[in-house]
């Protein structure tokens, strides 16, 4: 008989392998074919020998962690060829499993929406170390220092977070969820990992390790911190090929759902998928994984959309794709409410007609022109002469006068304007076939304010899993009365409305 731990039991009976044993002579070798390797039953081969003292090895490295401020943490710069898991291993002593336990809460500690994009000499919090050392067959956690912790091979370190168990509680209840709604478990819930035959006994205790449902009657365990013995998987496997098994832990994140995609059966998996709506104004939306359950489900619109971040898509993104035949499930996502901080305002100018374009710009930063003002050229105190031109729009702005004016095509008229010129009046000639982009044009180049008609991305970059990019110009003068102003003349349906809303932008139409 051998036990893996209080949470999972397997029970062996060989009698015939006992009978052979007890008549065996004492000096008998048990057969190579029916030994086991002490790793399958979950047992140290090393803690099963004698010490043995290598002359010829090298020194090893001290962690970092051991030379001194470990219950503080440490802060690291980050270097070219810098990444997370580098990071952890090389300086900090850990093994890859936990490195790749803490990076979620490296992450969490500096707000890191994804480790691929560190920035050389970006600064990063590593919270204190712990190690885990066995006493009275409890582990306890106690923290490291230099003069008390000496290096052993057989010391785990980790990452001491407060909140790391609940992480994974938490975690764990959200994924259940989910998947639950994803593939509904039949009804009376799934039957627990247990196996019996004349000569083992194999039962796995549900709490540790959770059953979920999979395609076509198979069933996923799911082995949290990866520790099931070989052997008990190896029995598990042969016994029910059905059963596959996941050694993963759901606070991994997205490296955790991928493992369980994999495992569901599904008739396909896309990971890193996107896909755009429109064209102008164009919505990309991405997803870690986009999911068809069967080979009718682009057919019959039942395709599935599953993220790992923290950060969930807008309301209204998920009520457009519901419509499209999307479902999306998010289980990782942060249950509090986004509230939008004020960006700025979005001006729609969909007319027309020239001076609508002129009045909607000069509105967008707060100036009221006068309309169809008639300015002298030459007083009429001058030699008797009287002569004065009309504006059609005209206003003052930083000390500095402005005409905007239509050109008739009579030459006289455009004369009579340069010579408003040399008076220091700033003048915008429009012509008749000018239209939204050349108007605005000539206008913010007289009024020298930096602004480029392009298509730009209107939502900011946090790590949300869509993007909105639109056509027109965008202000960047520092000193406007609002802070952010964007001109477009592009038609806006109610989708695209509703996300620049949650984007903190307030929608003028002109």
């Amino acid at each position: 008989m051998f036990t893996t731990d209080r949470y999972c039991r397997a029970f062996i009976s060989l009698p015939a392998l006992f009978i052979m044993c007890a008549v065996l002579p004492v000096h008998a070798a048990m057969d190579p074919r029916f030994e086991l390797d002490p790793q399958a039953l979950g047992v140290s081969a090393a803690s099963k020998q004698p010490a043995k003292l290598d002359m010829h090895s090298k020194k090893r490295r001290t962690p970092r962690s051991l030379r001194g401020g470990a219950e503080e943490g440490f802060v690291h710069t980050i270097k070219p060829g810098d990444n997370l898991f580098k990071i952890l291993m090389r300086d900090y002593g850990l093994s890859n499993r936990e490195a790749e336990s803490f990076i979620d809460v490296i992450c969490r500690e500096n707000n890191i929406v994804d480790i691929r994009h560190l920035k050389i000499g970006q600064k990063i919090s590593i919270p204190p170390l712990t190690t885990r050392r066995a006493a009275s067959d409890k582990r306890a956690q106690t923290p490291l220092s230099a003069a008390t912790a000496p290096l052993k091979g057989a010391q785990r370190f980790r990452l001491d977070s407060p909140d790391a168990a609940l992480s994974e509680l938490e975690a764990s209840v959200q994924i259940r969820q989910t998947w639950d709604k994803l593939l509904p478990p039949p009804k009376g819930g799934l039957a627990p990992i247990d196996f019996q035959s004349p000569t083992f006994s194999l039962t796995i205790d549900p709490q540790r390790y959770p059953v979920f449902t999979a395609m076509e009657n198979r069933r996923i365990l799911v082995d949290r911190n990866a520790s099931l013995p070989p052997l008990v998987k190896a029995l598990i496997t042969e016994k029910d090929p059905s059963v596959h098994i996941v050694s993963e832990s759901p606070v991994n994140g997205k490296r955790f759902l991928s493992a369980m995609l994999e495992s569901a059966g599904f008739y396909s998996v896309e990971e890193n998928f996107s896909m755009d709506f429109g064209t102008d104004p164009k919505l990309t939306i991405q997803s870690d994984f986009k999911i068809e359950k069967t080979p009718e489900s682009l057919i019959k619109q039942d395709l599935v959309l599953m993220n790992a971040g923290q950060i969930p898509l807008p309301g209204t993104i998920n009520e457009f794709l519901k419509k499209e035949g999307f479902t999306v499930y998010e289980p990782f996502a942060s249950q509090t409410p986004v509230v939008a901080v004020a960006t700025g305002q979005v001006h729609q100018i969909i007319s027309r007609k020239q001076t609508d374009i002129v009045d909607a710009l000069l509105s967008s930063i707060s100036i009221v022109p006068d309309k169809d003002r008639r300015l002298d050229v030459f007083a009429a105190d001058n030699n008797g002469i009287s002569l004065s031109v009309k504006a059609e729009r005209y206003f003052e702005r930083g000390g500095q006068h402005y005409i905007v004016t239509s050109f008739d095509g009579d030459p006289v008229t455009y004369t009579l304007y340069r010579l408003l010129e040399t008076k220091g009046y700033q003048v915008a000639i429009l012509e008749a076939g000018d239209d939204f982009q050349t108007v605005s044009e000539k206008m913010l180049t007289r009024l020298r304010i930096p602004a480029a008609f392009a298509r730009h991305k209107l939502n900011p970059d946090t790590g949300g899993n869509y993007s909105l990019h639109m056509t027109g110009f965008k202000l960047e003068n520092p000193d406007y009365p609002v802070s952010g102003v964007f001109l477009t003349n592009l038609g806006l349906d109610r989708v695209i409305r509703d996300l620049l809303k949650d984007n903190g932008y307030s929608i003028i139409t002109k």
